[in-house]
């Protein structure tokens, strides 16, 4: 066998192969043993068919296929080892046509790592909302506790207001026809908390128990489902009971019925530790988020369509993982937002470039910079990883220690992100606020 480069380009390398007619007929040879199995001819048993015959009764070309599915995969393989070639994608193949007694050649096209120069990864200039904690912010989740424990309270002569909860019955139509996934039984809605379609939650305002009213509204023309984006609607809604909330006076002795402190104050400083954790964690991913952003900016990196195709398909599982805890299949997911998987892909084909083109911006970052791990390092590592699992350590370390390598290379890129931020130039905007400390 013989395999040449043709060319890369795009980060995509082009591969001719040659199979030698030997070796082609040894995958015919291995097609007919399991051709002969599945058919039939007069005067002899399945299986016991004479390949001679089998050919001049169904033709040389039935045996093609099959031993094209032999043949391809392994003359692949070797060509890549030939060529020392690291494939990170699926394949394409480009099959010449086949003609008997002569050799076979067939072409490849795969996702390789691209070539690329670093732009400039130091000094980058970082501008980021303020994540200072305020008492605002602590008065914000003071007030969610409140709600939190507030007593609900049935109406059943007075009107809905704002922070008042209606369960509701709805059917929503678009043009006099009712839509995918706008159906609705026993729906909690709190009035005001701006989680329906703008406007819906408004004209429930005044409502009483066991009205029948419609709503109208207008889809946002960003809908995620596009049959329904900017569209007029709608929607036939019964009110089946509201709630009223009542909230507990905020002092010491409401303090020690829902806390583990005595005072109003220790749950005050209590509440602005936690913000101030939270609100430094995110704070340290957005600095981190936005030196890789910025690193990426300044560099070009060609990636193939392969390589994103391949995170899409990974993304969408993933998603579906998440549907499937929340009960729901993809497929039902779909049906009830008038999506499908092709819209999903579109929308976040830019999001799954980005990520290809980190990973390999971060990975360049690793090799030029020379960063390391060391066997104490990776150890404490491993060691922290399985604390966090809550397993036995012991298990856990063995198991764990399998997985060395990507442990290993997942500690490497976190030193090169470090590496960015590290050499990053930042500042805060103090007249842009971070909504995390807000609970947002």
């Amino acid at each position: 066998m013989e395999a040449k480069l043709e060319k890369i380009e795009n980060s995509e390398a082009y591969i001719e192969i040659e199979v030698d007619a030997e070796k082609f007929e040894e995958g015919l040879e291995k097609a007919y043993r399991k051709v002969v199995k599945q058919v039939s001819i007069p005067g002899f048993r399945k299986g016991r068919t004479p390949r001679p015959l089998l050919e001049a009764h169904y033709g040389k070309e039935i045996l093609y296929q099959d031993a094209l599915e032999v043949i391809v995969p392994d003359a692949y393989e070797e060509a890549l080892k030939q060529l020392d070639i690291e494939a990170l994608a699926q394949p394409e193949f480009d099959i010449d046509e086949i003609e008997d007694g002569q050799p076979f050649n067939f072409k490849a096209r795969v996702a390789v790592k691209p070539e690329f120069e670093l732009g400039n990864v130091e000094g980058l200039e970082i501008s980021i909302p303020s994540f200072q904690v305020t008492d605002e912010d602590v008065d914000h989740k003071l007030e969610d506790i409140r709600s939190r424990y507030a007593e609900l309270t049935e109406k059943t002569e007075e009107p809905a207001e704002i922070g008042d909860t209606v369960e509701i019955d709805f059917e929503g139509f678009v043009d006099g026809e009712a839509f995918p996934g706008g159906q609705g039984s026993d729906y909690p809605l709190e009035l005001g908390s701006h989680t329906f379609i703008p406007g819906f939650e408004e004209q429930l305002m005044g409502s009483k128990l066991g009205e029948e009213k419609e709503v109208k509204v207008t889809f946002p023309a960003e809908y995620h489902a596009e049959d329904l984006a900017g569209k007029d609607a709608v929607f036939k809604v019964k009110v089946k009971k509201i709630e009223s909330k009542k909230l507990r006076e905020l002092d010491d002795a409401f303090v020690q019925e829902v806390s583990e402190f005595e005072t109003l104050a220790e749950l005050r400083d209590d509440i602005r530790t936690s913000l101030e954790k939270t609100s430094d964690a995110r704070k340290q991913e957005v600095i981190k988020q936005e030196a890789i952003k910025q690193a990426l900016s300044n560099c070009e990196i060609p990636v193939a369509d392969a390589l994103v195709n391949q995170q899409l398909e990974s993304m969408l599982q993933q998603f579906g993982q998440r549907m499937a805890s929340q009960g729901l299949t993809l497929e039902q997911y779909f049906q009830f937002t008038g999506s499908n998987p092709e819209a999903f892909y579109n929308e976040l084909r830019p999001e799954a470039e980005r990520i290809v083109k980190t990973n390999f911006l971060l990975e360049k970052i690793v090799e030029e910079k020379g960063f390391s791990i060391s066997d104490e390092e990776l150890n404490k590592q491993i060691e922290d990883v399985a604390k966090d699992m809550g397993a036995d350590l012991e298990t856990a370390k063995a198991t764990l220690g399998e997985l060395r390598g990507n442990i290993e290379k997942g500690m490497k890129i976190d030193k090169a992100v470090q590496y960015l931020v590290d050499n990053a130039v930042i500042s805060e905007k103090e007249e842009e606020k971070s909504e995390v400390e807000t609970g947002e």
